[in-house]
């Protein structure tokens, strides 16, 4: 009897220490820290959730795959930059990724080293309805950068 009710005071205890969220957590607006910088867009949290892809938007949310937290600062920034300016201009990816590098550049985080990295990881995304593949997209990312 000792033994089940000590069994259940572990449990409880266990269940008050703060657990990593599996399923997802939500970030109030200007909360975030992706790799030491305070990431904001404005009035909009931002939620950490295992999705079909690597980032997304929502009217007044951005969604980023846990796996974001685990990329290089540029590429964490970018993603998060890119759903910020699906906020501000709506669905059109090579607005959002030409928005996304130019203020990477202007604000310092990404550099054409950067930029070349991203390229890398994004080289064999494929194409569908509303992106271009990853390859096109890199083209125009990088005529963004350089105006």
């Amino acid at each position: 009897m000792f033994k089940n009710i000590l069994a259940g005071a572990a449990a409880s205890l266990l269940a008050l220490v703060p657990q990593p969220a599996a399923a997802q957590r939500l970030i109030l607006p200007g909360a975030l820290l992706l790799a030491g910088y305070r990431a904001t867009c404005g009035p909009v949290d931002t939620m950490i959730q295992p999705i079909d892809d690597i980032a997304a938007a929502y009217k007044g949310r951005i969604i980023l795959h846990p796996r974001v937290l685990n990329l290089p600062r540029a590429q964490q920034l970018f993603w998060y930059t890119h759903e910020c300016a699906h906020q501000i201009f709506g669905p059109g990816e090579a607005a959002a990724d030409c928005w996304a590098v130019e203020q990477g550049k202007i604000q310092g985080w990404l550099s054409p080293d950067d930029l070349t990295k991203l390229g890398a990881t994004m080289r064999d995304f494929p194409g569908d309805a509303t992106h271009t593949d990853g390859r096109g997209r890199m083209v125009n990312m990088q005529k963004c950068y350089a105006n």
